[in-house]
């Protein structure tokens, strides 16, 4: 075989595997969390891959031992719940009613998901303020 006909074929050969790494490695980024029910559903694929998950955290259900690190508690997403157990600082923002936590980590045999890192987000904190008095109009001048 003439040398630009391999240098071809082995071009060939790396930019097919670059793209099929490029491909594999978006469809992972392109979905931010999965929700409750996505997880169950793909939990034989997953296996115990890392994966971020999303939904409500149910107040009553919050184990928290302060001195061993440990926090518990089950979130729900529709009608579908999922315990997680993380080993950390309880976040700021925990506590609030109805928060939305996405927890980084994987799924266990047992159907728990160990979570190395937690994200509580509160609507709340994030809505812009509403102003009481309309912005009053300078035409350009300061006074």
């Amino acid at each position: 075989m003439r040398r630009k006909t391999r240098l071809g074929i082995a071009a060939a050969i790396v930019v097919v595997a670059l793209g099929f790494l490029l491909a594999n490695g978006l469809h992972h980024f392109t979905e931010y969390y999965l929700t409750i029910p996505q997880l169950q559903a793909q939990r034989a694929a997953l296996g115990s891959s890392p994966v971020r998950v999303a939904g409500v955290v149910i107040g009553k259900s919050v184990v928290y031992k302060p001195s061993q690190g440990y926090l518990a508690f089950t979130m729900r997403d529709g009608s579908r719940d999922l315990k997680v157990v993380y080993k950390g600082p309880e976040p700021d923002t925990f506590g609030a009613p109805d928060v939305q936590a996405i927890a980084d980590g994987h799924l266990q045999a047992d159907g728990t998901f160990l979570a190395q890192s937690l994200l509580m987000k509160c609507p709340s904190h994030y809505q812009p303020a509403t102003p009481t008095t309309a912005p009053q109009e300078t035409n350009g001048t300061q006074g």
